[in-house]
């Protein structure tokens, strides 16, 4: 089926289920960059001499780069002011150097890799994906029993391995909700009677199974659509900001629908890059802001959280007209929940390139999809085992993407002031509030709810010096007791 004309995949699973039952109000959106992103010209290192030395034709001027203020070896095209402003405001992180080890060049088996959560070769592929494991694990009734909902929608023309299952995924087009409701129920109401065991009786029980789903789906779609409008203005002529519209207007219509899928397409800039992908970033930049900005306003954007993912990104050093097949790259995640305005994973090391010359990973993608699910959707580790059960994460573990909970809390609470913040040099000083006394506790928590420092302070001329040298970098919520329930709170970033 489709909503204003795009195409949208509905895979379909049973509706008697613990998924139905736990953060039913939680929804993850995943933007597919298809073609393989080049994230050093999105994400653009422009302290590295080296960077623009290999990148003689391509390379973003530093001063024509968009600043990121809580980092500043990195800068965003210039194209990207919406992503710049929502990073600057706290609503959308930056993962930086994600890929796996012996990265495969090859769109087709590099996407499956990816979808399918694999070790990063096709000889050990999973089979199926790993949002359609993650689905599949708590309704194993699919396709007996259907839901009233679709636990996940694909907005576009073709099915997505992301979300296989054994059995396949099932999919249905049409023009719009309107269509496809009287579509629906203008057509076949059921199969004359059990398809026999046979090739073509197999296919028929297949085409039924849609036909089913369709029923199903047609009025909760349909509604869904009616009950909400967008209230941002979304750029006209922008394929990906018109699929982000369809999800905001069904996220906040009431579509129990847990993951919705977008495609943007083009990244394989061989050629013509100086034309084509500055477009392509101006695109995915003002579609993720409009959306955001649809998600404030329509009261919704602390259920949602939105990822980006891409085959691999491209060589360090351009090829005269473009860029050639490479390896590892950034990509966003952006939220109400997101602790926003960091940069994950550190700046890409040019200079130590793999023996072929492209960028070594740090964090891998296995680890990027957990740090996301995991939080998001309340998942334990054995759960998160099963969904992803190669290469998880490294030593440093999951990444703290998410505002801690006491975050959340202590917006009501006494504000601190505290200079310099972002926190650069590994120190700062906390002025005091003239209620909390010369000794109090302070504790230093992340954004996954983690207290990484902490202990007693005392007050010297009304204010405490805070020290971040053995801290990582990232967003805190400093938190400071006094006696008698005096105290006070601040978000702080650290740059190291």
């Amino acid at each position: 089926m489709t909503l204003g004309g795009l195409p949208l995949r509905l895979m379909a699973r049973d509706s008697e289920s613990a998924l139905a039952a736990a953060n039913s109000d939680h929804v993850l959106v995943v933007i597919q960059l298809e073609g393989g992103n080049d994230g050093l010209n999105m994400v653009v290192p422009v302290e590295d001499a080296e960077y623009y030395t290999l990148r003689p034709a391509l390379a973003v001027a530093k001063n024509e780069a968009l600043v990121l203020d809580a980092e500043p070896l990195l800068r965003l095209h210039p194209t990207m002011g919406g992503v710049q402003r929502h990073f600057n405001e706290g609503r959308l992180a930056i993962v930086e150097n994600i890929g796996y080890p012996r990265q495969t060049g090859s769109h087709f088996s590099g996407t499956e890799i990816w979808n399918t959560a694999s070790p990063g070769a096709t000889t050990q592929s999973l089979g199926t994906g790993w949002l359609g494991r993650w689905l599949h694990r708590d309704l194993p009734g699919y396709p007996d029993t259907l839901p009233h909902h679709p636990p996940a929608i694909e907005i576009g023309a073709t099915s997505s391995s992301l979300f296989s299952i054994p059995g396949g995924t099932i999919a249905m087009s049409i023009a719009d909700p309107e269509e496809f409701y009287t579509l629906v129920n203008g057509g076949p109401n059921v199969a004359d009677g059990a398809a026999p065991d046979t090739p073509a009786g197999r296919e028929w029980a297949y085409i039924d199974g849609v036909n089913r789903q369709a029923r199903a789906y047609a009025d909760a779609v349909r509604d869904a659509s009616r009950r909400a409008q967008n209230q941002a203005v979304y750029p006209e002529g922008n394929p990906l900001a018109a699929q982000l519209a369809i999800v905001a207007r069904l996220v906040a219509g009431g579509l129990e629908t847990k993951v919705y899928k977008c495609t943007l397409g083009g990244f394989d800039t061989h050629g013509d890059q100086l034309r084509r992908h500055p477009e392509l970033l101006g695109w995915l930049s003002s579609a993720i802001s409009a959306f955001q900005d649809d998600l404030l306003a329509l009261g919704v954007a602390d259920r949602v959280v939105g990822m980006t993912y891409s085959e691999f990104g491209r060589r360090v050093f351009d090829n005269g007209n473009g860029t050639d097949h490479g390896t590892a790259a950034p990509h966003f995640v952006f939220g109400g929940r997101i602790g926003g305005g960091v940069v994950h994973g550190g700046v890409p090391d040019i200079a130590g390139r793999d023996h072929t010359g492209n960028l070594l990973h740090r964090i891998t993608f296995q680890c990027f999809y957990a740090s996301i699910l995991a939080p998001h959707f309340g998942l334990d580790e054995a759960a998160i085992a099963q969904i992803l059960p190669v290469n998880v994460c490294d030593v440093g573990g999951r990444l703290p993407l998410y505002r801690a909970v006491s975050v959340e809390r202590a917006r009501d609470a006494v504000p601190l002031a505290v200079a310099p913040n972002p926190v650069r040099n590994g120190v700062a000083h906390v002025v005091l509030p003239f209620s909390i006394g010369p000794t109090f506790r302070w504790h230093l928590v992340d954004v996954g709810g983690r207290e990484v420092a902490g202990g007693v302070g005392e007050r010297s001329g009304g204010s405490f010096v805070l020290s971040c040298r053995n801290i990582a970098g990232g967003r805190y919520l400093l938190e400071i007791e006094g006696e008698r329930g005096a105290g006070g709170c601040a978000e702080i970033v650290v740059v190291q």
